[in-house]
């Protein structure tokens, strides 16, 4: 059962239209938290045919909208900020999780052979994403009240153990994430003194619809069995893992908290 640890809060979840951002999504609305999906479109991508984040929640008596927002446009991310506010009043919670990952659906290429364009583009979008998101959150967070807390709003930033061990083949994902990683810690310094966390979620392997086109990709032909036994906990994570540990980084729970990169994955970090 829900305890309800988001109730009425205001959360933006980019990326929400499909895998870990549709389940940090759902989840807070589980919690009771007031939704933004946004994404380049409602529906997603790898299932067309699957109901639109925003519409799964209204339909079980939750409140969200739909706010179409490519996350590499400063103009697109201030404006989905404002779409929040006149919806709701006011923005809590933002978690950061569009991104792209194109090399990873290519085979591995020595570094020195890597692709500029993929590289500058993974970069430009998961990086900058990342910036505008926080910045646009951050500014909108410190013009309201503190909770009972005494925290004004929260930030969750996805990013990837491969920005904290790296991974062969992916340079340009790997170094997004990396950036990323260093990115909530000098946001959270930053705004620390206004009241607002700033974490970030490290996944591991999980099962999502990037994660499906990996195993022909970079991993070289590998199947989800070979990952897995890869991994201490000897399974792949779920998008409910990382949903759940960005509810606990959402919540007042976590209001003494900030500057982390929690690891989800399994242990593979560990070893």
């Amino acid at each position: 059962m829900s305890s309800q640890r988001l109730l009425n809060k205001v959360a933006i979840v980019t990326g929400a239209s499909q895998g870990i951002g549709r389940e940090i999504s759902n989840q807070f609305f589980l919690e009771g938290a007031l939704l933004v999906c946004a994404d380049l479109s409602p529906q997603s991508a790898a299932n067309p045919a699957l109901i639109a984040t925003h519409e799964w929640i209204s339909q079980r008596g939750g409140r969200a909208i739909h706010v179409t927002a490519d996350v590499g446009s400063a103009e697109q991310m201030e404006k989905l900020v404002a779409a929040a506010v006149a919806e709701f009043g006011h923005v809590d919670i933002f978690v950061n999780n569009a991104g792209i990952f194109p090399e990873t659906h290519a085979a591995i290429v020595p570094f020195n052979m890597a692709d500029q364009q993929l590289f500058d583009k993974t970069l430009r979008l998961n990086v900058s994403g990342a910036f505008f998101g926080a910045k646009y959150a951050v500014a909108q967070m410190k013009k309201q009240e503190r909770h009972g807390n005494d925290t004004r709003g929260w930030v969750v930033n996805i990013a990837s153990i491969s920005g904290m061990i790296g991974l062969a083949g992916i340079p340009g994902y790997t170094a997004s994430k990396g950036a990323i990683i260093a990115m909530t810690r000098a946001v959270a310094m930053d705004a620390a003194k206004d009241g607002i966390v700033c974490n970030c979620i490290a996944p591991g392997f999980t099962e999502t619809p990037g994660m499906d086109l990996a195993y022909d990709g970079f991993l070289g032909g590998a199947r989800p069995s070979d990952v897995a036994s890869s991994i201490p906990l000897q399974r792949l994570g779920k998008p409910l893992d990382i949903a759940r540990a960005a509810v606990f980084l959402a919540s007042g729970d976590a209001s003494w908290v900030t500057g982390i990169t929690l690891a989800v994955d399994g242990g593979s970090t560990s070893q």
